[in-house]
């Protein structure tokens, strides 16, 4: 698969130092089921991390969200102008079930 759609390795923030740094020093976007941390970065594009703890609900809740989080990013990254390091953390009790959903409140905080 090539092209803007793709999520690749390069794309994925994986250090605990990095996301420490975001989370300190980001802006900080609040919405109904998620907090988002945005902190412009010099690589030229965007970089996503998610945190999702064990109190949100069991494995399979919490992998879906994460499903539907990296599935928006990839979709929705070219629509976010400059270039992000991106955190998105979860929320206890998220109630998206659906896929649009978590797109619809997404899209209203970053737009």
């Amino acid at each position: 698969m090539e092209g803007r759609f793709r999520f690749t390795k390069k794309e994925r923030i994986i250090s605990s130092r990095e996301f420490k740094w975001v989370i300190r020093n980001g802006k900080r976007l609040s919405t109904k089921n998620y907090i988002i941390f945005l902190k412009e970065n010099e690589k030229g594009f965007h970089r996503l991390g998610i945190v999702i703890k064990k109190e949100v609900g069991r494995a399979t809740l919490r992998n879906r969200v994460k499903r539907y989080l990296r599935e928006f990013f990839r979709l929705n990254k070219y629509r976010i102008s400059g270039s992000f390091d991106i955190i998105i953390l979860v929320k206890k009790g998220v109630s998206s079930k659906k896929y649009w959903e978590v797109e619809e409140e997404l899209l209203k905080a970053l737009g």
